[in-house]
């Protein structure tokens, strides 16, 4: 049991310290002056003829770090779960389920199935080069993808137990899961203008997947019988990793000693070097792009990203647990017996019983990860040659689930130096998402900050988006023409 533990405990660790990182944001969707905007559309080119980036530059990838974070949650707000109390607790903080607060304040605002939705991008280095009607890109990337899932059932059980609102009915634990998936993405890219109408553009990513941890199946529920209260829990779990942290050699049933056999490789070692460098895990993915010239007003632009996988064969772990259990009351008179073991005895073979049901086995095969596929499609309306305003419609799918946004913008391109841009966002069960792009250029740079939600800078406890992206980019042969005008 102590093993069993150990594993868990791993997993808890590894979710609770990754699930800190960060969506593409959409504010920089219309942003065409700044190359960044090629990763969320590979048909879009930059005015400019030659541009580089990335943290490995000598300084400039220094001063500003070329980085992209953002977090989503379409459940709560941080507020609604740490708070300060009042009177005597007014210096304390507290939650929905301290004495004398009403928890259903907050469990009611929980959605059916609650979803945390995190990535962060750091920019090694990445290029960009315009040659007649071509544009070619070049981006190297670490990555870190967090999805993680719970049903509003799961926390309403852990209030209430198994009475009161679960009573004679069935607790719906399913879509409780994550994933988590840290990998180097290396992508080389193309797009071309076609005529007056067309531009097309696709970037090709080759991938190597470092972390992983993979919920593929996540079916559970408990009822209670109204009637004498009986559980019946039913499960299939199916759980994935990846890792350099542990390596499990043993896990299956001893039905002779009626046990449970856990092993793992207590030779085994990992540096940071091994995690860094690691190549072993190899995936491709693709990303299509358009931008089609509708009138000298309208311009309409989509993409599809991440349409790929990683396929997982080092180290691998998994765990797979599946049954029907049947529990209707406890014989309490053991725990008054003087003698622990006699108790004691009884808790063990519960829970070798429970495990007998369930019989987790282990699966140490190479399996395939999917990205999380997203989509954009929107459009621009120019308005003059200073200002145009954008709506853009994003979905991404997890657990087999749209999750959707949209933004309207407005787009200023007011100097060759300046570039500003105002937006709002409904996504997350949220409407006060208000988001705001600028852009500064001095000879040869360009200084860049974006995000979608200022509120979440000034109050990230109320927010359930906090998001930005900034950098420097070093900008070369630039059309001095266009850089006062909006192009696109």
């Amino acid at each position: 049991m102590k093993a069993i533990k150990k594993y868990l405990l791993s997993v808890l660790f590894f979710l609770s310290a990754t699930i800190v990182f960060a969506q593409q944001n959409q504010t920089l969707y219309f942003m065409h002056r700044i190359p960044q905007s090629n990763l969320l559309n590979p048909a879009i080119q930059n005015e400019c003829k030659l541009y580089l980036s990335g943290m490995i530059l000598p300084v400039v990838g220094q001063v500003l770090p070329p980085i992209h974070f953002n977090y989503n949650n379409n459940g709560f707000a941080l507020n609604k779960l740490f708070y300060y109390g009042t009177g005597q607790m007014a210096d304390s903080l507290i939650t929905p389920f301290h004495k004398g607060e009403d928890p259903y304040l907050f469990l009611d605002r929980l959605r059916k199935v609650n979803y945390l939705s995190i990535e962060t991008d750091i920019n090694l280095l990445s290029a960009g080069y315009r040659w007649k009607q071509w544009y070619f890109t070049f981006n190297l990337t670490e990555k870190l993808d967090v999805q993680a899932s719970f049903p509003k059932d799961l926390v309403t059980l852990a209030w209430e137990g198994n009475g009161k609102s679960f009573l004679g009915k069935e607790a719906v634990l399913s879509y409780m899961g994550a994933g988590v998936n840290w990998y180097r993405e290396w992508a080389l890219g193309a797009s071309k203008t076609i005529g007056n109408k067309w531009t097309v553009g696709g970037r090709g990513k080759l991938l190597f997947g470092k972390e992983n941890l993979w919920f593929k199946s996540q079916q559970l529920a408990l009822n209670t019988d109204a009637d004498d209260y009986g559980l019946t829990v039913k499960a299939d779990w199916e759980v994935h990793s990846s890792n350099h942290f542990i390596d499990i050699t043993k896990l299956q049933m001893d039905y002779l000693n009626d046990s449970l056999m856990y092993e793992e490789d207590t030779t085994f070692e990992t540096n940071a070097k091994d995690i860094i460098m690691e190549g072993r895990n190899p995936g491709a993915a693709i990303d299509l792009g358009f931008k089609y010239v509708f009138n000298n007003k309208v311009n309409v632009y989509g993409s599809l990203l991440d349409i790929g996988f990683i396929h997982y064969k080092n180290n691998t772990n998994g765990v797979k647990a599946s049954g029907e259990l049947y529990f209707d009351g406890w014989d309490i008179k053991p725990y008054f017996n003087k003698n622990d073991s006699v108790s004691e005895a009884q808790t063990d073979q519960f829970v070798d019983s429970v495990i007998k049901i369930f019989e987790p086995t282990l699966n140490s095969n190479a399996y395939n990860y999917w990205l999380a596929p997203k989509m954009y499609l929107g459009g621009t309306y120019t308005l003059n040659e200073k200002i145009n305003f954008g709506i853009l419609f994003r979905g991404d799918i997890f657990l087999k689930r749209l999750h959707s946004g949209l933004t309207l913008s407005a787009n200023t391109n007011l100097k060759k130096w300046f570039m500003g841009t105002l937006s709002y966002t409904i996504e997350n069960n949220s409407f006060k998402q208000v988001g705001a792009g600028v852009l500064f250029k001095i000879p040869w740079f360009q200084f860049y900050v974006v995000t979608d939600n200022v509120f979440g800078f000034i109050w990230p406890e109320a927010s359930r988006n906090v998001n930005f992206r900034l950098g420097i980019n070093m900008l070369f042969g630039c059309d001095k023409k266009n850089t006062s005008t909006l192009v696109e």
